[in-house]
């Protein structure tokens, strides 16, 4: 690896790259979230996904967003292992509610390699609308 950006992508720890990615995606670039922290040949394993690569993360990303357009997100439990990560999440919007949600990553070499995503959608509650 011949560039900059390439070598100290490969220093940084799934930590690192972990920590990078929840912020970069909570401040919705997803672009310089791609570059900085998924590996160019990524896998994607959903419930609507089976793929490989960039596109794959930004339709999934693009389908969250359409699903919660003004999403706002909660962390519930980060765990890191090695070159493991694991994601505990819910999501609330006016158009739906994301609960149970857990994604599982791969990290190696400064990159996220592997990603798998589950989440159930609800209808917000009728009584949350009228506050």
């Amino acid at each position: 690896m011949s560039s900059y950006t390439d070598s100290v992508s490969i220093t940084r720890s799934a930590q690192e790259v972990f920590e990078d990615h929840l912020r970069l995606r909570v401040a919705g670039k997803v672009e310089e979230d791609l570059r900085r922290n998924y590996a160019e040949d990524v896998v994607l394993l959903t419930v609507n996904s089976n793929a490989r690569g960039h596109d794959a993360i930004r339709i999934s990303a693009r389908r969250l967003h359409d699903q919660l357009p003004d999403g706002r997100f909660e962390f519930l439990s980060k765990q890191v292992n090695g070159p493991y990560a694991l994601l505990i999440w819910e999501g609330q919007s006016s158009r739906f509610n994301a609960m149970e949600g857990a994604d599982s990553f791969v990290i190696r070499d400064g990159k996220i390699r592997f990603q798998s995503i589950h989440y159930r959608l609800d209808n917000p509650s009728p009584l949350n609308s009228l506050l």
